[in-house]
């Protein structure tokens, strides 16, 4: 009979992304993630692979709540504007100097891999276009009530609202002091006028 493993798969996961995020990819080893995790090399591989292989599970599963995330401020806000104005709230409100884990592993990863894995790019295109899948069904439901312009291409504004949002975050990530992130949200939310 195969011996049970003695961890809890999840919660490596979860300890494996917080590691990631703190140190990136590539400053983080094999022997911080099983000092970090608490389980022995083999149980690592045998349970998730090599570092590349746990990296993907890891970013994968962050791709997931992170995207669980915004869908529920989007089903919690009262208006498309104000699930717009509170994705750039949310984004102004990360300390990237805290090492606690905040702001998007998924951004992370893209700034430092760019387009160099492919599986990496596969994994993130998939996640950034749920994102703006998300974002464009809540606009379509300001046009269905007319709040929102009902001309407007409501994917081309969501493409808009998330490039912008990542043009703030890399800003935020360059200079966390930057305090023009409300004044952008105010032009974008006036693309979503009647």
């Amino acid at each position: 009979m195969a011996r049970s493993k003695e961890f809890d798969k999840a919660q490596v996961i979860e300890q494996a992304m917080r590691l990631f995020w703190e140190k990136g990819y590539e400053a983080t080893s094999m022997r911080d993630l099983q000092k970090a995790t608490g389980i022995s090399s083999s149980s690592m591989y045998e349970a998730f692979g090599d570092k590349r292989s746990l990296f993907l599970t890891t970013l994968e599963r962050f791709c997931e709540l992170e995207r669980g995330q915004i869908a529920a401020l989007a089903h919690q806000a009262a208006s498309p504007q104000a699930f717009v104005e509170q994705l750039f709230i949310v984004t102004d409100s990360v300390d990237l100097s805290n090492p606690s884990l905040q702001g998007s592993l998924a951004f992370r990863a893209m700034v430092e891999f760019g387009t160099l894995d492919a599986d990496i790019t596969r994994l993130l295109l998939a996640h950034y276009m749920g994102i703006a899948d998300i974002i464009a069904a809540s606009i379509q439901r300001g046009q269905a009530d007319h709040s929102v312009n009902p001309q407007a291409d409501s994917r081309h504004l969501a493409y808009t609202i998330l490039s912008t949002l990542h043009g703030v975050a890399t800003l935020k990530g360059v200079k966390p002091d930057f305090a023009l992130i409300p004044n952008i949200a105010q032009i974008i939310l006036g693309l979503l006028k009647r």
